[in-house]
């Protein structure tokens, strides 16, 4: 990968190859009586929050990895991405932060597809 060494670093540089659609469920969901969270119902559509460029990876284990635009966060568990062809449901997002070089920061996430893929 084309990378550019400073201070006994490589810095490599994963560009795009997609642009993602994040669409959000309501954060946090709303609580019953008792207090206690109230996922939405299963047929409920996100909202769509925005498209912004980014990268998906199949893993040899079946799960996906995906890199979105930091414009994207906060992305959280529950929600999905979609690139037009295909949907993921976000397992886990970290916002990845290169000090100094914004322009390198991502969210690095963890997803599964929709539907998932049958070996």
């Amino acid at each position: 990968m084309p990378g550019h060494r400073r201070a006994g670093l490589i810095v490599a540089v994963l560009l795009p190859d997609r642009d993602l659609t994040v669409y959000v469920l309501a954060h946090p969901w709303e609580r019953d009586a008792q207090g206690v969270p109230v996922p939405p119902p299963p047929d409920a559509r996100p909202v769509p929050r925005g498209t912004w460029p980014g990268a998906a990876t199949e893993q040899a284990d079946g799960s996906w990895t995906l890199r979105a635009d930091p414009a994207a966060w906060p992305t959280k568990p529950g929600d999905v991405l979609g690139d037009g062809t295909r949907t993921w449901t976000v397992v886990s997002a970290l916002l990845k932060q290169v000090p100094g070089y914004g322009a390198a920061d991502y969210i690095a996430i963890v997803a599964t597809l929709n539907p998932p893929e049958i070996p």
